[in-house]
């Protein structure tokens, strides 16, 4: 699995950044100063390790995480007059590990975002990538699956901008950051556990 996730998430950073140079004529500049946003998380996470009960791996009982439902908030500044922003993404999930038992999730990130072309409808396609702490909390059981990890991912982003004043920009957005997730220690397995983690931000957006 280490070797799959690390393949598709290099994958996925390769056809991004070839896109981004491909759209160098763009000009987009999102939000044009601070902004703040938030909404719904809807998360997908696959790891093909196994699981860790005591001190022994078993086989047979492969990790799943079920899709996790949970909400996001964004704060962030989008550089005036360039392509270029940041921000700190910050996310919940709740979901069914091994089919067992309900866990929490929490995730934060900065985050760069590279505008790559706007219209004037208020259409803006961008890229978010970035790094940071992923915090998941032992559930009912206590069976030492709480784990403490790194995420780091790139991938695309869509906003719609419905309001454009002189003070206040207003959007809805989508974003899909492709994430490899490590978590630490013999938590879920054995010498730490790599997972592919796909969330998917939906929210509104304010900036001024």
């Amino acid at each position: 699995m280490k070797t799959i996730s690390c393949r598709v998430f290099v994958s996925v950073c390769a056809i991004i950044i070839s896109v981004a140079f491909l759209q160098r004529e763009a000009t987009a500049c999102g939000h044009d100063g601070f902004f703040f946003g938030g909404g719904y998380q809807q998360m997908f996470m696959y790891t093909s390790e196994d699981q860790l009960v005591g001190n022994q791996q078993f086989a047979s009982r492969h990790i799943t995480f079920g899709p996790g439902f949970g909400a996001h908030l964004l704060f962030g500044y989008d550089f005036e007059g360039t392509r270029w922003g940041i921000q700190l993404a910050s996310g919940y999930s709740n979901f069914k590990l091994n089919q067992t038992e309900r866990v929490n999730y929490f995730d934060t990130a900065v985050e760069g975002i590279l505008h790559l072309v706007s219209w004037e409808n208020g259409i803006d396609i961008n890229i978010i990538g970035g790094f940071g702490p992923s915090f998941l909390l032992e559930g009912p059981f206590n069976n030492n699956s709480g784990a403490v990890g790194l995420n780091m991912g790139i991938g695309p982003g869509f906003n719609w901008f419905f309001h454009r004043g002189e003070k206040v920009r207003s959007s809805v957005y989508l974003q899909v950051p492709v994430r490899a997730v490590i978590f630490f220690g013999d938590n879920l397995s054995k010498n730490h556990t790599t997972a592919l983690q796909v969330p998917i931000r939906a929210g509104v957006s304010i900036g001024f």
